[in-house]
């Protein structure tokens, strides 16, 4: 009789976890990094700056803060305790977790591009403004495939024990 493989160590399960430490790592030290910089700012310089340093510093931290936002998304999509085993295992997963991954970077570009408004705003540099309006739109059109995605993919059967019951609410014979 032979015993089936533990899952616990497959190649699939190692490199996941791998990967999604990595991820989770990342996000830490990009969220350490910018807390250590605002603070720096603020106890080194007495509170008293140049004309645009505190707003570029807002911009950059928001814009690290997106980038960990969306690296710790990535932690937590890759962050699975199994390999599906089926096709339906499989789209269910991915009708699960890709969407979810896809608003948040679809967010990530329009603070992105809000924060390059912002930005080349400041800095009178009223030609470039044609960059952040490129992120933007292409955050919608991400937005729009993901529309169109679950649109046009199948939904896996439910469970019958996952579907809320009928009959919660008794009608009563007044």
């Amino acid at each position: 009789m032979s015993r089936p493989k533990n899952p616990k160590f497959s190649a699939y399960y190692i490199v996941g976890k791998a990967f999604s430490l990595l991820f989770l790592s990342m996000c830490v030290a990009i969220l350490i990094s910018t807390v250590f910089t605002f603070g720096e700012f603020i106890f080194s310089t007495a509170f008293f700056y140049r004309e645009h340093e505190i707003p570029q510093l807002v911009i950059n931290a928001i814009s690290n803060l997106i980038i960990a936002l969306a690296m710790f998304e990535l932690f937590l999509v890759i962050d699975v305790d199994e390999h599906p085993r089926s096709r339906h295992q499989t789209m269910h997963v991915l009708l699960n977790s890709a969407p979810r991954f896809i608003i948040v970077v679809c967010v990530a570009l329009a603070l992105e591009g809000l924060v390059l408004v912002i930005k080349f705003s400041q800095d009178a540099n009223k030609e470039e403004l044609i960059y952040p309006m490129v992120v933007v739109v292409s955050s919608a059109i991400l937005l729009i495939g993901l529309g169109i995605f679950l649109k046009i993919c199948p939904r896996p059967p439910q469970d019958e024990s996952l579907a809320p019951p009928t009959d919660q609410f008794p009608e009563s014979s007044d």
